[in-house]
C-alpha cells in the first residue's frame, strides 16, 4: 500500500514522503496512529502544498540572511572613567532588537558582550539556515 507519511517514521521514511509499505502495517499501525495516510489525490495535494510552503519559508529565510549581512546593531553600555563597562549585551537583547527590525523569531548564538567595539553573533532562522549579524557597542557616559 502506498502511504503519505505525516511524520518521520523510523526505518520507513521522513515526513511528506510517499512510501510503499505492507497493507497490514499501514492499516494496523501507521494510519490509526496518524503517522500516515493512504496516498490518494487528497494526500498528494497535501504533500504539494506542504512542499510549496516549505520552499516559500526557505526562500524567506535566505532573503533575511542576505539582509542581515548589511545590518549593524548598535547598543550603548555605560562606561566608567577608565573605559570599563558596566553591564553587558546579552543574546536576548540582540534577539529583541532583531525582532523589532522585522527579522521575526530567531535564535541568537552569542555570549554576553562586555567590551566596547565591534562584535559578531550567529543568528539561526530555522531549517538549518543561519547568518552573522554585526554588533557595535558604544560608550554611554
Amino acid at each position: 500500500m502506498r502511504v503519505l507519511l505525516l511524520e518521520d517514521v523510523k526505518k520507513i521514511g521522513k515526513k511528506n514522503e510517499i512510501k510503499e509499505v505492507s497493507d497490514g502495517y499501514a492499516r494496523n499501525f501507521l494510519i490509526p496512529q496518524k503517522k500516515a495516510m493512504p496516498a490518494n489525490p487528497t494526500a498528494l495535494h497535501l504533500k504539494n502544498s506542504a512542499e510549496t510552503k516549505e520552499n516559500t519559508l526557505l526562500s524567506r529565510y535566505k532573503e533575511l540572511v542576505e539582509k542581515l549581512g548589511g545590518e549593524v546593531l548598535k547598543f550603548e553600555l555605560k562606561t566608567g572613567s577608565n573605559s570599563e563597562t558596566f553591564g553587558s549585551i546579552s543574546a536576548e537583547q540582540i534577539k529583541k532588537a532583531l525582532k523589532e527590525k522585522g527579522y521575526g523569531e530567531t535564535e541568537v548564538l552569542a555570549n554576553n558582550f562586555k567590551t566596547l567595539g565591534d562584535h559578531q553573533a550567529t543568528v539561526r532562522f530555522g531549517r538549518g539556515i543561519s547568518g552573522i549579524v554585526k554588533i557595535k557597542l558604544l560608550s554611554r557616559s
